[in-house]
């Protein structure tokens, strides 16, 4: 018998069902394992450095072979045993591979996969596989069986994504902002008295717009516009330049910075409520509720405001603040000034209160839902998401009941 041979261990699937295919592509690239029989274990030279090489064997179509060391490498640790696979091909290949011993009982011990490997000729291997007291232990009749187990590591190669560009119509519209030789509408927009001036004149700043744009999102701005082409500039005079330049940059598709909305809110809610620009105004509003504590120094004012300009997230979350502090709020504000229809909201601050309480999600009852998902609610069926409160509810109730009906 020679010193060492080798045997292909092969185990069988029995398939319970019908694969998937995924499962066949895995089963594929299943791990192939050769066993490797160094007879005579303990006679073999336990020097450091000495060495004895396996007979050739071949895996994926490529030759192969361990070098075993029973005394370790030069770089080994004491006591314990070296091995290494070589490539013998002269093709290189990607794999995953480890070493493992079966024992005289048939058992698989010491069991390592090492790292993902380029072989390009040459060895890599594993210099403190394991002791050489543990291995002389799990002879199988003085022979030391060493698996090697190997799996070809299949590089996919996924088709290139084709580039498909962004629709380029928001960023056309966007171009058009200010831009003078399409304009089809000027607005003069008055930035007040110029100071140090001889007669303190009033200064203004020009803005060029389109009807287009602006009757679907300015609708009240587009209301002054002169019928049959008339290019008379249009005075403004009710907004400050940098608030109708934040307006009007937000109708061509425009984002107004989050520091722009803080820092100028209640400005930008006015002149978005005068002139129709609602996502703007919604969106100062939620600005500044995120950014604002409610106190009861400013609690009574931000209510009036709320109410005045049709805020119902600003309204919902001062009625809450009072809600909470009912009983400091009694003693500290005057309610003389609030409308009669607002005991409404505050009311419905209180059984939304107990709703929440007892972790109630109905959102059957839309008298308590949330102003937020009230809108998100408008939203998703395509409905206005401005207004009221009440008008919210009215809105979705409608459509409610249509959809019942159809």
């Amino acid at each position: 018998m020679s010193s060492s041979q080798t045997s292909r261990i092969c185990i069988p699937k029995i398939h319970a069902g019908t694969p998937s295919e995924e499962f066949l592509s895995r089963d594929s690239q299943e791990w192939e394992a050769i066993e490797v029989c160094f007879h005579n274990f303990v006679n073999r030279s336990s020097l450091s450095g000495a060495h004895v090489y396996s007979p050739e064997f071949t895996c994926f179509g490529h030759q192969w072979r361990l070098k075993l060391y029973p005394g370790g490498h030069h770089s080994s640790d004491d006591g314990m045993v070296a091995v290494y696979l070589y490539h013998q091909s002269d093709e290189s290949m990607t794999i995953h591979f480890g070493f493992y011993v079966r024992n005289k009982y048939g058992e698989v011990k010491y069991d390592k996969v090492l790292d993902k490997t380029k072989f390009a000729g040459g060895r890599k291997g594993d210099v403190n596989f394991t002791k050489r007291s543990d291995i002389i232990s799990d002879l199988a009749d003085g022979s030391l069986i060493i698996g090697v187990r190997l799996r070809q590591t299949v590089t996919t190669v996924l088709p290139s994504v084709p580039f498909i560009a962004e629709n380029p119509l928001p960023k056309t519209i966007l171009n058009k902002f200010m831009d003078e030789d399409s304009s089809d509408v000027v607005f003069e927009v008055s930035s007040g008295v110029a100071m140090g001036t001889p007669k303190r004149t009033k200064t203004s700043t020009t803005f060029y717009g389109h009807r287009f744009i602006l009757q679907d999102w300015a609708s009240a701005l587009e209301e002054l516009c002169k019928p049959g082409g008339d290019m008379t500039p249009i005075s403004i005079s009710d907004v400050k330049p940098d608030i109708f330049r934040h307006m009007l940059y937000y109708s061509y598709g425009g984002r107004v910075a989050s520091d722009d909305l803080k820092a100028n809110a209640k400005e930008i809610i006015d002149a978005a409520d005068k002139y129709g620009v609602v996502g703007l105004k919604l969106e100062a509003e939620a600005e500044f509720v995120t950014s604002t504590s409610i106190t009861f120094d400013n609690a009574m004012d931000n209510l009036l405001y709320a109410d005045g300009k049709n805020c119902p997230l600003l309204k919902e979350a001062v009625v809450d603040f009072l809600h909470e502090n009912a009983d400091e709020a009694v003693k500290k504000l005057s309610f003389d000034d609030v409308p009669g229809h607002m005991v409404k909201d505050i009311l419905t601050a209180v059984s939304r209160g107990k709703k929440e309480d007892g972790a109630s999600t109905d959102t059957s009852d839309l008298s308590t839902v949330r102003v937020s998902e009230l809108r998100k609610m408008l939203h998703a069926r395509g409905l206005d998401i401005d207004g009221s409160r009440e008008t919210m509810i009215a809105c979705l109730e409608e459509k409610f009941s249509s959809e019942n009906v159809a």
